[in-house]
This record gives C-alpha cells, structure tokens and sequence, in this order.
C-alpha cells in the first residue's frame, strides 16, 4: 500500500463525492473547470498533475502549507512499516518529554496505534466514501494527533487545515496524493528519506541539545558518542540531511553513527561518498520537531502609528505634487514627445530630457510617465514613433485636483507595470525601457492588490514598513515569490500618488483597498488564504448555490471615481488665495494655494520648498515661461498682484519688463526647423556655437537659418545658451499658449502599454457547474462501462494510459493523425513519455518513432 494516493484512488475519491463538492472542488480550483474533464479519471489526472498542485499550494497560508508539507513528512514506505520499525509515532513516542514543541502523550498518536498510511487511514467501502466530505472521523482525530505533534499548532488549527486540503483534493483519506510528494521535493521540511534498515524506538538518539550539552558538559562519564560525531549531527538535523565527503577528506565522527543506525553511507554519481540522516533519526534529533521555529503570524502591533491628521495632510500634499507632476509632463511631451528606440520603449535619452524638465530623478520621472499611461493620458503619434499627450489630456487638465487625481490613483492600483525595472536588463541582457512591454508582468497587478488589501486590513494610522509587508505576504502565500525590491517600490508608489500618507492608507487608499480585496477574492474563489479566511472553500457551496455570485462586487469604475474624488477633496486642506512678494523676487504662499494661483505660479516661477508653505522665486527663465504661452507683461503683473496683498516691489517688475524685451528676440518656424534672425551678427554667433552643432544648422539667406533637429530641440538648445526664442506659423504670427492645447485637435487616441488583452478565468455558474458534473458522471459510467476496452480519446486520459503502459511495458494501439490528415493504426510500446512528445516502438514495423501529443487522436489497450 502506497503511503499516497494515486491517481486511481483520487479518481475513486472523486466519483464518490456528491455533486456539490465536485462542483465545490471545480469552483476552488478554477483550472479543472476549464477545459472541461471527460470523466472523473481524467479530473483526476488534472488535478493531481504537478501545474494544478502548484496553483492550489500558492494560495494557501503558512499554516496549512505546513500541515500540508506534514503530512508529505510523516508518511513512510509500505516496507519500512511492515519491518517493524520506528514510524512518526513511535518517534514520538520515543522523544516523550524531551520534545519541545506541539501536543504531546497518547494525544499524538494515531488511533489503533497505526502510522500514518496505515489500513485505519483507508475506508473499507466505497459507501463509507460518499458518507464523509474529505476524511472520516477516526481518519481525521488520528492524523490530527500526529500532525499536531509535530508541528507548534493546535488541534483546532490543524483539524481545519486538514479539512481545507481535504476539500482541494490535495489530502485524500489521510494520504497525500503523488504530486503532493513532489511539489515538496525530496527532503520535506529539510528531512532525508526513512532509513533502510529499521530502527526501534530503543535505537533512536536523544534530542541533539542532550548530545550537544552531554559533549560539551566533560563530564567524568563516557560520552554517548564523540564530539565529532556531534559536530556531524548538528551539520545535518536541520537540513539539509545529505553532505558529499570530497575527494581526499575524512568524517571521523561517521563511523559510531554508521555503527549506530543514526547514519547511512552512499555513493553518488560522480563515485564520492554521501552520509545521508535517516528522517526518523533526524526527528528524535530534533525533539519530533518539524520546524525549528515557531509558526506565528506576523504581529502589526510593533508599527508605527501616525495620527489622522498628519496622515492627510502628507497624502494630500503627495496627490497634489503627483498632478503637478502629470500635467508637467504632458506639457513636455506636448512639446516634443518621447521618441521610442529601435526595440521598444522610451528611450533614454528622452527620459533623461523629461526627467531634468520636470526637474525629477530618471526613476522618479519613470514613474510618473507609467502612472500618466495607465491613465489613459498618453497615445502614439500617427507614426508610431513617439508617446505624445492623448486626446484626454486637454480635458483632464482642466479639470479640479481631485477630479485629475482620481483617475491616476485607480489606474496604478490595477496596473501591471513595473517602472523600477526601468534600467535593468532582462533575462536575455536587453534593457528594460519605459512604457517598454518588456515592464509588463501579471504579478505586478496581483501584488498591488495585495497590498493594498493587507494595508486595508491594518487599523487606521498604521503605518506599514517593507519588511512587514513582505513578513506578511510571505505567510498569506510562502509558495507566491515576491521579487526583490517590488515591495518596496510599490509602498513608494503609493505614497508618491497620496495613497498611503506617513506610510498609512489614507481614507481614499481604503477604498481601493477594498476594491483590490473584492478582486482579490474574485480571482482566488476558495484557495487564497487558510481555513477559515476571507476566501474559505467553505464558502464554494454557498458561491455555487447562488450562481457563482455570493463573493461581494467591487465599486465599478465611476462609482470608484466618484469616491476617491470625495475622499480626496475631503482631506485637502483649505486653499489659499494670497501671495507674499519679497523684494528679493521670492514669494511665499501660506498654505496650499488656490487652484488659478497654483496655475499662475506654475508658469511665472520656479518652486524652491514644498510643505505647509510654499516658497516659489521669479526668474528671467520662469517669467519667459509665462510669455511663451501667451501671458504679456502687463497682463503677468497683474495677475500677481490681485494676489498680493501689498503691492508688488519695484524689483519683481523691472524682472517681468527686462524678461518681455527680450522675449522673442529669435523667432522659430517648424520646417524640420528655420530660425529668423533680425541680427546678422547674432545668426552668425549661432553657426559658431559647437553646442548648437547638432541642431544642424545651415544659413539660407541674411538671418534666416535652417536645422535639420526638430523645432522643440531647437528652441530648448537656444534657451540653454540664454536667448529667449519663440514660435512662430507659417504665416509669421507668434504661436502661444500650452502645447497640449494646440495638440488637442490631432492628439492620438489613449494607448497603454504591454498587453493590450488581459486574460482572467472567467468564474462557472451553478448551471454550468452542473452541467460540468453531469458531463463528469457520464463520462466515468462509460468509461466503467467499457473496462480495459475503454478508447481514450480526452488527452489527459491518453497521457495517463501512455505514462501506464510505460510502467507496465504493455501493447497499445494507437491511431495517429499523419500529416495529410489520414488516421494511421500502430502497434506499440511506449519508450518514453516527454512534454509535448512520446517516443514509441512500433511492434510490427520494429521500428521507433517520435511523435508529437497533438498527433494523437486515441489509445486502446493491444
């Protein structure tokens, strides 16, 4: 009898469960709804296939991962049983009080003294079968026991974490089915296989502290065994229970462990010895410990909390510099769009020119540029070859603070782009740009959900650090990796957006936390989190009574809207409509500043500090600002002083009529692009420069120059080298005003990034679900039906029927699709079953042959 379960057991387990637990297993493992099974051995073959094991064991937590990896531990071979040697109960029974850790006494121990996989574990009839859910109730209070005694849980947890494998198909009848072995690896929580020959509890050592305190007391008595053979023990309890002795080395300390049964000697491929620990000698070493640590949840108790109202007003001023930031850079791009390299993406040097005008670091403005095109905010030109403002951006920027924040808020939180891998290079050494698809990953989207669920599920003020979030994520779901730094980056996006304020949600990150729960929930249904979390397969039934509609919808996108907008305007403090101008050509805004202000300021000056206040300073540069898009100096003036309560000095305004004077000294035309230049010896200054010489500029006539770089280069190089040049049209009149305004008109349509198709296993009905189910029992009573005659013409089934006959070394037939489409008959044996693939030997042709898993149409036993 094999300690799991195979594959015609779980399909036997599987026919005799009711209807509405089949439907229940389908809802909870989504992946064996879809494609449908033809029968239940074949469900079977699904769901004990390594993929769909895998799936199921990343949505489970730490504790029900390790009773399920407990249960893989504690099982041993038919022989070793028969033997009469120590099982996981008599290791039990053998450490006694020395084990730390877990239940102890008669309580471990399985009822009728049985290990587990022994007879108790199995029901006697099919009927007794159908009579329970998962385990029978001697089944269940036995493997309990032992479970418990060796992991640092209660009863209560384990019994529910049994339960809930049970319901996953992946612990049936107090067996672990095969792939579950697998999924674990050879040494399960660091554990080597069961010793060849058996041991008696009488054999077993003591706990390895009394060795190691026993060793290093010297005491008059003889020791147990030799320090060094101590040191060997100490290596190898935990993990992992394997070591290579190389070529030329010794282990004197393994000879009185051979001699002992407390160690075995092997070699390995390349000839070299191996010492191998026996698991029932590594557990009496470890005091029938399976973890050497405890199995607690991490603890939020330990954060920091920040009070409601410094969390608001650190989100508000964050969301407020994020708009900023957006309609900064749509200004830029409007200007002179982010050209795309050769392979994709943005390319670097593009991002570094956007990067120093919105005055950010490259990843900074990489950020900012992702969260822009998730918004819909950026489209391709006709072309193809550039990111310009998309035709909502004009009306995006004329919309209220929280009406523009909104939009960017939702979209990062179900965005699967990582922009802080911008820069990096990828498996094939290409590097990774901006808006490249190459920063598209579906975890991303999964792991801000997660996110922000755990923060939605903190108390309010809580402030979350990196390493709890990971400490936290890692115990919902150990078998879901989190790349490195992703955490991270992601609490930074959050705060850079006014999600999280001082590293706390803030009342709008709440509502996308729950938005991000409820999808959370939607895309796990039953599998994510432990037994009896929010997500329980307990749940299914009621899930599938109810048409698969029982799980809470999220807020649909307006109503989201509509709730972060309110949110956000909730936690902004009141705006300010006054302007204090110093002499010294800097002003200061006490507090946040109206909206037209914040504009007008936007345009005329240059920000120096950011916090309660805001301290900006009038430059000749950020005046010229100004006249580029329109404002006259008479009209600039004014504007600012309606704000001032005094009025304005002298200096501020000799600045504002010194900046118009020159302003439009040079004029430029988009041909690729001409400048026309009043002043000769100014033209000629300009064909001199060896900065402007990649601008390509070329004298046609007496002041009128043209270049080969586009207008938008032009006029920046020329203002980096101090002149204040303007656009003009074709017909010589001053172009004004922003130039995502002008752009509106043939502003391209949004486009996003990556995938533009984002697949999502759609959630069965109950009436799908029933028909699922009746396919399912029709399948198998046919299948029954025709005995060892049954044609397998489902692949799964096929795959199976070949895998078997590879064991057993039987005859088949098989018919073949060839490639004219005719069906071929063959005679064979099956050498070797491969993905994708089977290597056959045709009997009667004696030949071998490989062919391709699609090619088959069907298999019969010869």
């Amino acid at each position: 009898m094999s300690p799991s379960a195979s594959t015609q057991d779980l399909a036997v387990h599987l026919t005799a469960l009711p209807d509405r637990e089949v439907a229940a297993l389908l809802v909870a493992r989504p992946d064996l709804a879809a494609p449908p099974s033809s029968s239940f051995l074949a469900l079977a073959i699904r769901a004990g296939a390594p993929g769909s094991i895998e799936h199921a064991l990343a949505g489970l937590d730490a504790p029900t991962l390790a009773v399920a990896e407990a249960v893989v531990a504690l099982s041993r071979p038919d022989e070793s049983r028969r033997a009469g040697g120590a099982g996981p109960t008599e290791v039990a029974e053998a450490v006694g009080n020395r084990r730390v850790g877990g239940a102890g006494g008669a309580s471990g121990e399985p009822a009728g003294g049985e290990p587990l996989g022994g007879p108790a574990d199995h029901p006697a009839t099919p009927a007794d079968k159908a009579d329970r859910a998962s385990l029978d109730c001697a089944d269940l209070v036995g493997l309990v026991g032992l479970v418990a005694g060796h992991l640092p849980l209660p009863a209560e947890q384990v019994t529910e974490a049994l339960e809930h494998l049970g319901r996953l198909a992946l612990v049936i009848e107090g067996r672990p089915v095969a792939a579950l072995e697998t999924a674990f690896g050879p040494h399960p929580f660091g554990l080597g296989p069961w010793a060849t020959e058996p041991l008696s509890a009488e054999q077993l050592p003591p706990t390895l502290e009394e060795l190691s305190e026993h060793s290093a007391s010297g005491a008059a008595s003889k020791p147990i065994i030799a320090a060094a053979s101590v040191e060997m023990l100490q290596a190898l309890t935990w993990g992992p229970p394997a070591g290579t002795l190389r070529a030329g080395g010794t282990a004197p300390g393994a000879a009185p462990l051979i001699e002992r049964g407390w160690l075995e000697r092997s070699s390995d491929a390349h000839g070299r010895t191996r010492f191998i620990l026996p698991r029932q000698v590594a557990l009496a070493l470890r005091g029938g410990r399976l973890t050497r640590e405890p199995l607690t949840t991490p603890e939020a108790g330990d954060l920091e909390t920040v009070g409601a109202d410094v969390v608001a007003s650190e989100a508000s001023f964050h969301a407020e510099e994020a708009v900023r930031l957006v309609a900064a850079l749509l200004e830029e791009w409007g200007r002179a769009g982010g050209t795309i390299r050769r392979t994709g993406g943005v390319s670097a040097r593009a991002l570094a020119r956007t990067a120093d005008a919105i005055d950010l670091e490259a990843d900074a403005a990489a950020r900012i540029i992702e969260i822009a095109a998730a918004a819909g905010l950026l489209g391709l030109d006709d072309d193809g070859a550039t990111w310009v403002p998309s035709s909502q951006a004009a009306g995006w920027l004329t919309d209220s603070l929280p009406q523009r924040w909104a939009p960017l808020a939702l979209a990062w939180s179900g965005s699967a782009r990582t922009p802080w891998l911008t820069g990096t290079r990828d498996d094939d050494g290409t590097l990774r740009a901006v808006l490249s698809p190459d920063l598209e990953a579906g975890w991303a989207a999964r792991l801000r959900a997660r996110v922000l669920a755990l923060l939605g599920d903190l108390p309010q003020g809580t402030s979350a650090t990196p390493a709890f979030v990971r400490a936290a994520l890692t115990w919902q779901s150990p078998r879901r990796t989190i790349p490195g730094g992703a955490i991270s980056a992601v609490l930074a996006e959050a705060e850079t957006l006014g999600v999280t304020g001082g590293g706390a949600l803030t009342e709008a990150g709440r509502i996308l936390a729950r938005r991000a729960a409820a999808s959370l929930d939607e895309q796990d249904l039953g599998i994510s989190g432990g037994p009896g979390g929010p997500t329980d397969p307990r749940d299914v039934g009621r899930a599938e009574d109810a048409g698969g509609e029982a799980y809470a919808e999220p807020l649909s996108e307006d109503e989201a809207l509509t709730a972060l907008e309110a949110a956000l305007a909730a936690d902004l403090p009141a705006a300010v409509e006054m302007i204090l101008v110093q002499s010294d050509l800097t002003a200061i805004v006490p507090g946040r500043p109206a909206p037209e202000l914040a504009a007008l300021l936007e345009r005329t000056s240059v920000v120096e500090s950011r916090g309660g206040a805001l301290t900006v300073r009038f430059t000749p540069e950020s005046v010229r600002g100004a006249l580029d898009v329109g404002y006259r100096a008479e009209e600039i003036t004014q504007a600012i002083g309606r704000y001032s309560p005094t009025p304005l000095p002298d200096s501020l305004s000799v600045l504002i009529q010194d900046a118009a004077r020159h302003h439009g000294a040079v004029r430029v035309r988009a041909v690729s692009a001409l400048l026309r230049i009043g002043d000769e010896a100014t033209a000629a200054g300009l064909l001199a420069k060896p900065r402007l010489r990649d601008l390509g500029l070329d004298q046609v006539a007496p002041g009128i120059l043209v270049a080969t770089a586009s207008a938008g280069q032009v006029l920046r190089e020329l203002r980096a080298t101090g002149l204040a040049p303007v656009t003009e049209d074709a017909s010589g009149h001053l172009v004004v005003g922003p130039a995502t305004a002008q752009q509106a008109r043939r502003a391209p349509e949004p486009t996003r990034p990556g995938s533009e198709h984002s697949v999502r296993r759609r959630r069965p009905g109950r009436r799908e679900l029933t028909t699922l189910v009746g396919r399912l029992r029709v399948g198998q009573e046919a299948l029954q039906a025709a005995g060892e005659a049954a044609v397998a013409t489902d692949p799964v089934h096929a795959l199976a029927v070949l895998r078997q006959a590879q064991s057993s070394r039987s005859r088949l037939r098989l018919s073949l699709a060839g490639p004219d489409g005719a069906v071929q008959e063959r005679q064979v044996r099956v050498m070797a079953v491969e993905p994708g693939r089977v290597r056959l030997r045709d009997v009667v042709r004696e030949t071998e042959l490989t062919v391709a898993v699609h090619r088959i149409v069907s298999v019969e036993a010869s």
